[in-house]
């Protein structure tokens, strides 16, 4: 903290989201795909966010720390470059934004507004800057000084002598008072105390608050090391703490209600005393920490805080005070009698949930500790402290520490230290373990190893750094400064990291040297083997390898140096490879291997406890070969080196012998090219890969790319290779197998790039479709390489499957002049009618894809409408029990056929019939109805397909006349109905009765014989 003033108005809501953040958990950093792209490593300068330093502007020391108002953003003061500056964060210490200030001497106190976010000042010892919009422009208070000698103080403050070192704020209403206190470092003087500025007030006029004479004794001189308001409730009682060593001892001394100090009624003098007994000289430096329920009342019980205190004279350490008390207890942070200079504290919570933490300096090593505690009564010390060395400086400041929001559950907080490999660090465990995430000393000059996912070594002129990427997170989690934090003498050589295949631990070793150390939580805190390998057997690490988490093998001259113990006992085994230069293990973990200067390999398969007869050597000597397992095989092994070339070695073959992949070109061999050769292998690496196997090599060759990347299915190996990123050679890589993604990391020159690969599969779901007599159309489903910038190509390869003759369609545009299409579908013509192809999908570009496949025949010839058709498309007066018949096909298995009243076919209700027939014809079971349309189509399967159907229409006869039958008609009787007749009538028929009469005579008599 170094300074966190609490006014009563701090009841804002804490903002936890961007602190939480900095602590996420690792995952592997993102990246493009198919193409390298680089890691972005902690950077130096404005564009870098000032996490390392650079090559001439370094930064030398820490100084404060300070949270704004609502804690979204903290504010460090820092020396770089040799120039004192402010830096603002927004992300809880990641990155930083330099602020342009006035000031280029020393900056004593920074300390932020409790009630405005965007509100800061700090003091150069002379003058008082302030801000009031987050640091962008800063104005000047009236001086305290100017001030004093214009309005004739009595005592007046002396500037260059009597420096302003403390500062805070306090308000009571619409009243804003700026607090100093001035001190005469490893001195005292007359003149120094506690001033006051009503900021608000007109002119901004200084008030001496008489901190030597308005008191029941008088002290005769003074000085000022730290002022606070009261925290809770300044704005009624005005309460002001000075922490003050004056010629009759060193104290904590208030005032309240504007009385003077040391009021026994209200709040006495307190002496700080060495084991409660010594008083105290030279102080330098004092913090006052006081909990967020602080009470100034005497009956409250929580009328206390806690003050680190620093001195020249090893009597610095961590009291308690009491309001009510006349004297402090020393809490002894490193036990009884023991001093320790404790330059800052801080904590969060109340009096009775409250935990501390502590920043200062172990005595006897000038090295930065942090303590924290629990209990506010007890400490312990840090298990892995921050980097830095003790010193002084600009900043003011040699151990800083700042607690997150969360921290007394979190266990979150900052650190910053000064001197050799200063930095800002974090805890997330209440301050037992620390990681450097930024400010730091070092430089990054060059990456030189890479391992797991992530851990990276990168070299300073002086000192190597193990970092640890995480979540898009870098922090560094060891510095050889630990080894050797003053350079005094070289206790290091080269550190280099590696991590166990199980990912359960991870080894820092010293090349060229003798230590290994190992972590079991990620990296976090590392512990040095009890034996080093020079005490059992006289040698150096030159190459290593980490088996499993207890397993270690260090390579020499004709042996290798084993430990099953992590160091406790170490073996020399026989190995009859030359120098040892690389291991490898396979997938499963059975099985070891060793490659030696002899371009020999030799296995183990108990640990490395005994080693095979070594294998003749390879027709290329590497005097510095790599090597490694095929991924799930625990017999197939892969190597190359500085003598060029790839070579491939089956332990379990019958004839085990080396073979040479991606020597040439082979047939349907896309991304190869002469730069796919290796000349000087230096990295390989085994991914998985579905349809087969792959395997990348990093090449060191300045004119050959990069990385050769070898597809092999059965025996055949197909080399391409994937362009170096920038212009330097790479000189590492290590790889990270997943399904369908290889995630490959490389260096190359002093930067680090990742690849992931993710067209080691085959092209997926390769269909046929629009299948014809002659044609058809491929399509598959494109590659998801998750890069917009990368357009993949393919390759579409058919072959007769009967011949095996491969048929070359060229002739569409959606193809370039090679045979590759960008697209995912593709129309071949020309194909010979009821032929079975074989068609294959590669991806060419940018590399090599595995095959995706599928059989498929064209269609055989339907029947053409000849006179041989029956019934006829068309025909009439077909009879109701037809026979339908059609050409013969010599290569048919058999015929398909439907009748239907619908012209679609689709109706399963108007079906009539489907038959399934062997034969070229068949009769119509049933009777069809006479003058009605029928609907028949047949179609033809053969061995390979079926064809097309063939669709026709008849129309059945009409019905034969039927002969006419005749009815008569039934009798008709009349009835006359009963009615009177007329007279007249009567007399009509009696006339017609005698003519009837005569005519009849008439005939009788000329009919008479004569």
């Amino acid at each position: 903290m170094f300074k966190t003033k609490i006014s009563k108005v701090l009841g804002v809501v804490l903002t936890a989201a961007m602190v939480l953040s900095m602590f996420a958990v690792a995952t592997p950093v993102a990246a493009a795909n198919q193409a390298w792209s680089k890691i972005s490593l902690p950077g130096s300068g404005a564009t870098g966010g000032y996490v390392v330093s650079d090559a001439t502007n370094r930064f030398t020391e820490i100084g404060i720390l300070v949270w704004n108002a609502d804690k979204t953003a903290v504010y460090a003061t820092a020396t770089y470059g040799g120039n004192v500056c402010i830096f603002k964060s927004t992300d809880a210490g990641r990155t930083w934004k330099k602020l342009t200030i006035a000031t280029t001497g020393i900056i004593y106190d920074l300390v932020a507004s409790p009630v405005n976010a965007n509100e800061l000042y700090y003091t150069d010892g002379t003058a008082i800057y302030t801000t009031k919009d987050g640091g962008t422009t800063w104005n000047q208070l009236s001086s305290v000084y100017q001030w004093a000698i214009d309005n004739a103080w009595a005592i007046a403050p002396l500037t260059g002598t009597n420096i302003i070192v403390t500062l805070d704020i306090g308000y009571a209403g619409a009243n804003k008072y700026v607090f100093a206190g001035t001190a005469t470092f490893a001195g005292l003087d007359v003149n120094n105390g506690v001033f006051m500025c009503q900021e608000t007030a007109f002119g901004m006029p200084w008030s001496n608050l008489s901190l030597n004479t308005q008191r029941t004794t008088a002290w005769g001189s003074s000085s000022v090391y730290d002022v606070k308001v009261d925290p809770t409730d300044f704005a009624t009682k005005q309460g002001i703490i000075a922490v003050a060593q004056s010629n009759l001892g060193t104290f904590i001394s208030a005032k309240y209600f504007g009385n003077q100090w040391d009021q026994a009624a209200l709040c006495q003098d307190a002496e700080v005393l060495v084991d409660n007994t010594t008083p105290i000289t030279n102080v330098v430096h004092a913090e006052l920490w006081l909990p967020s329920d602080f009470n100034s009342s005497l009956t409250s019980g929580k009328f206390q805080g806690w003050l680190a205190l620093q001195t020249l004279s090893s009597q610095g350490d961590v009291y308690l005070w009491y309001g009510n008390s006349n004297k402090t207890i020393d809490l002894n942070v490193r036990g009884l009698a023991t001093a320790t200079e404790i330059s800052d504290i801080d904590g969060v919570g109340g009096i009775a949930d409250a935990k501390l933490i502590i920043g200062g300096y172990n005595n006897a090593a000038d090295l930065p500790t942090i303590w924290y505690s629990s209990d506010r009564l007890t400490f312990s010390t840090n298990v892995k402290r921050p980097t830095g060395y003790t010193g002084w400086g600009p900043s003011m400041a040699p151990v800083t520490v700042l607690a997150m929001a969360d921290y007394n559950t979190s266990g979150k907080a900052l650190a910053g230290t000064t001197g050799v490999d200063c930095g800002v660090s974090y805890t997330a465990d209440f301050g037992k373990t620390w990681n450097t995430i930024s400010m730091m000393r070092q430089s990054i000059q060059s990456v030189e190893n890479i391992a797991g996912s992530l851990f990276v070594v990168t070299n300073d002129f002086i000192h190597q750094s193990v970092w640890r990427v995480a979540n898009g997170f870098t922090e560094r989690v060891y510095s050889s400064s630990l080894l050797e934090p003053t350079l005094s003498s070289a206790l290091f050589n080269q550190l280099d990291v590696a991590v166990s295949p199980a990912g359960d631990a991870v080894f820092i070793a010293d090349l060229g040297g003798v230590n290994i150390w190992r972590s079991l939580d990620n990296g976090q805190t590392f512990a040095k083997q009890i034996s080093d390998i020079t005490t059992a057997l006289g040698t150096t690490i030159q190459s290593w390898f980490v088996s499993n988490a207890n397993t270690i093998l260090v390579g020499g001259t004709g042996a290798v140096y084993q430990t099953s113990t992590n160091g406790v006992l170490w073996f020399a085994r026989t190995c009859g490879v030359g120098t040892v230069t690389s291991f490898a293990v396979s997938t499963d973990g059975s099985t070891l291997v060793a490659a030696g200067s002899d371009s020999k390999i030799s296995k183990s398969i108990d640990g490395g406890v005994t080693w095979s007869t070594a294998t003749a050597a390879t027709t290329v000597t590497s005097s510095v070969p790599v090597v490694t397992f095929q991924n799930g095989s625990n017999s197939v092994v892969y190597l190359t080196g500085d003598g060029g070339n790839v070579y491939k070695y089956d332990f379990a073959a019958t004839t085990p012998a080396w073979s040479e992949l991606g020597a040439t070109a082979p047939v349907q061999n896309f991304d190869w090219a002469a730069t796919s050769a290796v000349v000087n292998g230096v990295g390989i690496f085994s991914g998985i890969a579905s349809g087969g196997s792959v395997l990348y090599v990093l090449d060191a060759n300045a004119v050959a790319d990069g990385l050769s990347r070898f597809t092999m299915v059965g025996t055949t190996s197909y080399a391409g290779s994937v362009a170096t990123p920038g212009t330097a050679v790479g000189t590492k890589l290590i790889g990270i197998a997943a399904p369908g993604a290889n995630m490959l990391y490389g260096i190359f020159g002093a930067e680090l790039y990742v690849y992931t690969d993710k067209m080691a599969v085959p092209v997926a779901n390769v269909q046929i479709t629009k299948i014809t007599t002659t044609s058809l159309t491929v399509t598959w489903d494109a590659l998801n390489v998750d890069n917009s910038n990368i357009e993949v190509m393919y390759y579409v390869y058919i072959t007769d499957a009967a011949t095996g003759a491969k048929v070359a369609y060229m002739t569409t545009s959606a193809f370039t002049s090679d045979g590759t299409t960008v697209g995912t579908s593709f129309k071949i013509n020309d194909l010979d009618v009821d032929t079975v192809y074989q068609v294959s999908v590669w991806a060419v570009d940018p590399v090599m894809s595995f095959v995706g496949t599928a059989s498929v025949s064209t269609q055989p010839d339907r029947p053409d409408y000849t006179v041989n058709l029956m019934p006829t498309n068309g025909a009439i007066n077909i009879p109701i029990k037809p026979v339908f018949a059609w050409d013969s096909v010599a290569t048919a298995v058999s015929y398909d056929l439907i009748l239907s009243t619908d012209p679609t076919f689709a109706d399963a209700t108007k079906v009539l019939a489907t038959k399934s027939l062997t034969t070229n014809y068949w009769a119509y079971d049933g009777t069809l109805t006479n003058s009605t349309s029928y609907y028949w189509r047949v179609r033809i399967n053969t061995a390979n397909s079926t064809s097309e159907w063939f669709p026709a229409v008849f129309t059945t006869v009409k019905a034969d006349a039927a002969p006419v039958e005749v009815n008569n008609p039934p009798a008709i009787t009349l009835t006359v109905p009963q009615a009177e007749t007329p007279v007249y009538i009567w007399l009509i028929v009696a006339v017609g009765a005698i003519l009837t009469l005569a005519v009849i005579v008439l005939i009788v008599r000329t009919r008479r014989v004569v």
